[in-house]
């Protein structure tokens, strides 16, 4: 096997290598400058293996960094970001291992960051559904939901449910549309309905027409 090209990224570390003509990944500096590597060196490819094992490690470690510095996610997310720049498993899997080591990934942490992101402005069962679309283990969804107060929900659907009513006649009618909204946005029918009948007053004639 043959080293035909070396070629730097941008202004970068890092360096995409070619083998006989082939693109065989991105290479830091420190890994060429360590085994040498030049155009035109023949290799033995047990030991280029070896070579690229180690180099992907460090590539893909110094990725997840800069990805987690521009983006909050979970660690299905981080793996997906680099399973789709080809890294292997068992990369992966070492790389996620040492972020946890840094403490720089944590499900726990991020669903509940995520909650209190959202919280305002949905119901706890969409924002459970995101976090499960996000791939946190439903055991932290679960420990995450117990947690919540009735009171807060309420308080949040209070903020939303005025909004919605807002410069609404306070019909029977838009009281219906304003509960199927609360809980389209993810709270529990009980806390929506505790918010409709505060936010539109009836008679008990009128509430009993339609609910």
């Amino acid at each position: 096997m043959t080293i035909t090209k070396i070629k730097r990224i941008g202004t970068t570390n890092r360096f995409h290598l070619y083998l006989d003509e082939q693109w065989s990944g991105v290479f830091l500096d420190e890994i060429l400058a360590k085994y040498a590597l030049k155009t035109g060196q023949e290799i033995d490819e047990k030991i280029f293996k070896k070579i690229k094992a180690e180099n992907d490690e460090r590539v893909s470690f110094d990725m997840a960094v800069t990805y987690l510095e521009k983006y909050v996610v979970s660690e299905k997310g981080l793996k997906d970001y680099l399973k789709k720049k080809g890294f292997s498993f068992e990369t992966i899997k070492k790389t996620c291992e040492k972020l946890k080591e840094y403490d720089m990934i944590d499900d726990e942490k991020f669903a509940k960051n995520y909650f209190d992101s959202l919280s305002t402005g949905h119901g706890k069962r969409n924002i459970a559904r995101k976090l499960l679309e996000k791939g946190v283990p439903k055991e932290i969804v679960d420990n995450i939901l117990e947690g919540v107060e009735e009171d807060s929900q309420i308080e949040n659907a209070l903020t939303l449910g005025e909004k919605f009513a807002k410069n609404r006649e306070k019909t029977a009618k838009n009281k219906q549309k304003c509960l199927a909204h609360l809980i389209y946005k993810g709270y529990d029918y009980s806390v929506a309905k505790k918010v409709t009948d505060k936010i539109f007053a009836f008679t008990e004639e009128e509430t009993n027409d339609w609910i």
